[in-house]
């Protein structure tokens, strides 16, 4: 994968008697800094029309063609354009040196281009009159890869009536000095890439916080896609924290994995065992000493944070799991568990008294009374392998389907173009569909080993897109302001975009095993 740009600017209008614009040049420099610098495009990769101020119709769309004849498959390709744009009458466009161009077509032209994403930004007046057709649907047989980022992006600089203004302090534009502020922002990097989600959210923030200071030179930024979740961009190396496995075999029992359960208060295992034997209660008790001081001296941490805070010191808290085989480990289905405290942790609360406990030689027990009943449930209830997977991509397809539309009419209500009122109205219809298609997901059988982590990536995506469902409901309305729904909304849309990426990693793992 490659970004491919195209950064048009233009300053120059004397032959069509429009004003000039000098800071579009600076426009120019500005971008293909930021894009260098924030997203680390090759140099050789970006294409710049206006340098002298002067940009021609037919010079813009040779550039396009020679481009569009170089990009491949799986490339970013993005287009900026600073310079002058208006309604005429209803249509917007944009203006070059020596004539106009419908802004609507080549937008429709960019969307049809070879590459996987494209993303177009226009930093014109009235930018904001344009359309995207359709919302990004998911077919059984896509693969999540094919489908997340894939699709057009167009980010204008304001709305359909607005005019653009240039920085009252910088000699570019205003818009314009926005985003390269937040393309380069470096604390938008997550695991060594940023988002377009991300970086759109800041520029959006930061044109928010100008509109409140500046009631007079409103600019409402407008963002329409047919994206398939969004475009992760590479930024630096990143080595994920590689968690340490622990695994112990003795003539009784195989600690099975020791996890990492540290809070900020206190350094914790959980501890799953096989027991090879029918040990009693009390046989367990005596190999659970043995177990603790194995594990509680161990270094096993899920990330450098971890590390840093607890390395060297001994667990506070171990919690010891019991089950019988490997079927047990991966579906959490235990006897009975145990836990231990050191001296620092509060007896009374961590060894509190139920009908379900019990200190046997001073260990404390929590039995598990349902696992035999679990146990047996789960054996009658695993699904057949091929038959599962079709079932749950069937769901997934139409979730996600589902999810991307609500974004589209959440981001419409963003824009200012639908009212509250009528973004809740379309999305009771959607609501009633993502209803039925995430109790379809729970009613499926339990998966085999093989497939079990992205069955289980597939429900917590499952889960983030029923949410979208939770914060505009008649309960919601009553309970929930304004500002709380908002939130909420954009909360649940960046899970989407984590639980998309998730889901991702694991379908791939999963097609490795399956075909190995």
């Amino acid at each position: 994968m490659e970004i491919k740009a195209l950064v048009v600017g233009v300053s120059e209008y004397s032959s069509i008697n429009q004003s000039n614009l000098p800071f579009c040049i600076n426009d120019i420099n500005a971008v293909k800094n930021a894009l260098v610098d924030g997203l680390l495009v090759e140099k050789s990769n970006i294409t710049s029309l206006g340098d002298d101020g002067f940009v021609s119709k037919s010079d813009f769309l040779d550039a396009v063609k020679l481009i569009n004849f170089h990009l491949e498959a799986d490339d970013t390709f993005i287009f900026y354009f600073s310079g002058h744009g208006g309604n005429v009458p209803s249509d917007h466009y944009l203006l070059f040196s020596d004539g106009v161009l419908k802004t609507q077509d080549l937008i429709q032209a960019f969307d049809n281009i070879l590459a996987k994403n494209k993303i177009i930004i226009l930093d014109s007046c009235m930018s904001g009159n344009f359309k995207v057709e359709e919302t990004a649907k998911l077919s059984v047989d896509t693969e999540i890869a094919d489908f997340f980022g894939k699709g057009s992006v167009v980010i204008s600089s304001s709305n359909a009536t607005q005019y653009s203004y240039g920085h009252p302090a910088k000699p570019v534009s205003l818009f314009t000095s926005f985003l390269c502020e937040a393309l380069k922002d470096k604390l938008l990097i997550k695991k060594g890439k940023k988002s377009l989600h991300d970086i759109q959210k800041l520029l959006f923030l930061y044109l928010d916080i100008w509109n409140k200071s500046n009631p007079n030179h409103k600019q409402n930024p407008i963002f329409r896609a047919n994206l398939g979740g969004t475009i992760l961009f590479p930024v630096e190396t990143y080595i994920p924290y590689k968690t340490k496995e622990f695994y112990n075999e003795t003539e009784n029992y195989i600690i099975y994995s020791v996890e990492p359960t540290h809070s900020s208060i206190a350094k914790r295992f959980s501890v799953k065992i096989i027991l090879k034997r029918p040990l009693s209660f009390k046989e367990i008790s005596s190999i659970n000493y043995e177990i603790v001081e194995k594990v509680k001296r161990e270094e096993i941490y899920k990330s450098e944070q971890e590390e840093f805070k607890w390395k060297g010191l001994n667990a506070n808290i171990v919690f010891c799991y019991y089950g019988r085989d490997e079927t047990d480990m991966t579906n959490s289905n235990f006897i009975c568990h145990t836990t231990w405290i050191d001296e620092t942790q509060d007896k009374k609360w961590w060894y509190r008294k139920s009908d379900k406990t019990e200190t046997i030689d001073g260990v404390y027990f929590n039995f598990h009374s349902y696992y035999t009943t679990l146990k047996i449930f789960q054996q009658e209830n695993i699904g057949e392998e091929k038959t599962l997977i079709f079932q749950t991509k069937e769901i997934i397809s139409q979730l996600v389907t589902l999810a991307e539309k609500v974004i589209n009419i959440y981001n419409e209500f963003l824009n200012e173009t639908k009212t509250e009122q009528q973004f809740i109205d379309e999305m009771n219809l959607l609501a009633s569909l993502i209803e039925k298609w995430y109790f379809a997901e729970t009613e499926l059988t339990l998966p085999p080993k093989e497939i079990k982590e992205w069955c289980s990536a597939c429900s917590g995506l499952t889960a983030t897109i029923h949410d979208f469902t939770l914060f505009y409901n008649e309960k919601a309305l009553a309970t929930r302001s304004f500002d709380n729904r908002i939130a909420c909304m954009n909360i649940t849309k960046e899970r989407y975009y984590e639980d998309l990426e998730k889901l991702k990693f694991e379908e791939a793992r999963m097609n490795s095993l399956i075909n190995d």
